[in-house]
């Protein structure tokens, strides 16, 4: 699967439009050339305040919009989980930004003037502007703490995550009320075309975060209804769900946002691989119980429940990849190849190498089936790895990878260091391909 043009392409605008534009904006208004004004640390401060202020609103906006599941911008990501990627490492850039900001503007009373440094962060001021901007910084603060706190539920996590929508709504009426004074010059409000920029930004991060948080969740989906649940062994099972509506059309290996109505089950919605047949109206999905969801999922879950489908998504294809390659599954990061194997007759002269990755052999379910596909087909076979048994997969376990395209689905630890170790063999990043469901 040849890296194209445009999967680099969002990326380089994400950052080039929330980074670059706004610091060339600023340079060009005359950002730089700040004023002494009052307070300690000289123009060196205040100019470093305010430029770490200006980008990181702009790159928690754009944030912001990544994070709408637009199916239109995934081919400029090379598919969702590189939108939540990009979206990920925006948002950590934006935290680091403004807390280099609300702290610059504080250092500028260090150490003449604690009390006043101190007073710079709580929302003790006259003018209401800046007010909301401590509000939303220690807001934001929050929201990271417990974002990243360990064994925070899934639901708490979500629930962060809308909460960075008033973050942002404090954010953007800082930014574009806040005026000048002698002390410190505003960029926003003397520069017009700063302003102008700056303004349409936000305004595209505050529509991304009312759709995500308010109108995503009110649509219905397509209605499915599970016809069967196959539990392969003590944690895994395989869904089969019916179309009540017109049927979604999906690729092998896309994946779908899937909620489950029923009572004992909250109406979380998480993302799960196609892996059935794509001529079947019917869509199968792999689950793994490996949390509170998952876990109550695998024991209530039953025929007859209604489901409410999203997507469907991905840029995960082994069509688009070359003649060679090699397939890497970690655990239920099998999903996707088994999408691909159910779909594999008559595809072509593929030379396959699967190497199934589990802890034991009583995680591999699928081992059968695609053991039954290397008979069937002479040019794929099949390589089970048990951790347990003979330690992780490492690249060098490998055969040759000169011409051949890697496709690894698994836990971010396992797809990482493969890429790292593919990489020293030579494989470049176009030829390395993997999908990653830990959006979190």
């Amino acid at each position: 699967m040849a890296v194209l043009p445009d999967q680099r392409l969002g990326p380089l605008l994400a950052w080039g439009g929330g980074a670059l534009v706004p610091l060339v904006l600023w340079a060009l208004g005359g950002g730089w050339a700040a004023p002494p004004g009052r307070g300690a640390g000289g123009p060196a401060v205040r100019i470093v305040a305010q430029g770490a202020g200006l980008v990181g609103m702009a790159l928690l906006s754009v944030s912001f919009v990544l994070s709408t599941r637009l199916r239109r911008l995934e081919a400029y990501f090379g598919g969702l989980d590189g939108m939540y990627r990009e979206h990920h490492r925006l948002g950590v850039a934006a935290v680091g930004l403004l807390t280099l900001h609300a702290l610059a503007i504080a250092a500028r009373f260090v150490p003449h003037d604690l009390g006043r440094a101190v007073g710079m962060l709580l929302p003790v001021h006259a003018r209401w502007a800046v007010d909301l901007g401590v509000l939303a910084f220690w807001g934001l603060l929050l929201l990271v703490a417990v974002t990243f706190t360990a064994g925070v539920p899934y639901d708490t996590w979500k629930l962060t995550h809308k909460g960075l929508g008033l973050v942002l709504l404090g954010g953007v009426a800082h930014t574009l009320l806040l005026e000048s004074t002698p002390g410190q010059r505003v960029a926003v409000a003397e520069q017009s075309a700063l302003r102008l920029y700056m303004g349409v930004l936000m305004a595209l991060g505050l529509a991304g975060a009312v759709y995500t948080i308010v109108v995503r969740p009110l649509r219905p989906g397509v209605r499915y209804t599970v016809s069967a649940v196959h539990r392969l062994n003590e944690d895994v099972m395989e869904v089969e769900l019916s179309p009540r509506d017109a049927p979604l059309t999906a690729e092998p290996g896309q994946f779908v946002f899937v909620t489950f109505r029923d009572d004992p089950l909250s109406r979380e919605s998480h993302p799960y691989t196609l892996c059935g047949p794509a001529d079947d109206p019917a869509l199968r999905i792999s689950v793994k119980a490996l949390g509170d969801y998952t876990n109550r999922l695998y024991d209530c879950l039953e025929a007859g429940v209604e489901a409410r489908l999203d997507g469907p998504y991905g840029r995960f294809d082994y069509r688009e990849g070359g003649e060679r390659q090699v397939w890497i599954a970690g655990g239920v990061g099998i999903a996707p190849f088994l999408g691909w194997a159910r779909n594999l007759d008559g595809d072509g002269p593929r030379t396959v190498a699967l190497y199934y990755c589990v802890h034991d052999r009583t995680d591999a379910v699928y081992r059968r089936e695609f053991e039954a596909l290397a008979r069937r087909h002479p040019n794929v076979t099949v390589a089970l790895v048990c951790s347990v048994e003979e330690g992780h997969l490492r690249a060098e376990d490998v055969g040759p990878v000169e011409d051949t395209d890697i496709f690894m689905c698994g836990p971010q630890r396992l797809t990482r260091d493969l890429r790292r170790q593919f990489r020293r063999r030579g494989v470049p990043d176009r030829r390395i391909h993997f999908e990653d469901f830990e959006f979190r």
